[in-house]
């Protein structure tokens, strides 16, 4: 994959992880101010969020190769299912 592809990779994939621990650090002030209603509705976007963002990364990592090597690239699971580190 180029290196302005795997750059642009790297920089989507922290994003999305500064994008999780935001939601993060607010479920969390919800669960501490005990507002039950809102926390559960955090709880369900931060899962979302985070389930979409492993996903969305695990297409383009699979585009970029594939595109690399003519369509031809099969992808192993750990290739797909890379979650998103600080």
């Amino acid at each position: 994959m180029s290196e302005d592809i795997q750059q642009s990779i790297e920089d989507v994939t922290k994003a999305i992880d500064r994008l999780n621990q935001a939601f993060e650090r607010r479920t969390e002030e919800l669960r501490q101010k005990g507002n039950h209603e809102e926390f559960n509705q955090w709880v369900q976007a931060k899962a979302a969020m985070r389930d979409s963002g492993v996903i969305y990364l695990s297409w383009a990592r699979h585009y970029a190769k594939s595109a690399k090597q003519g369509g031809t690239d099969e992808m192993n699971d750990d290739d797909l299912f890379e979650f998103p580190t600080a």
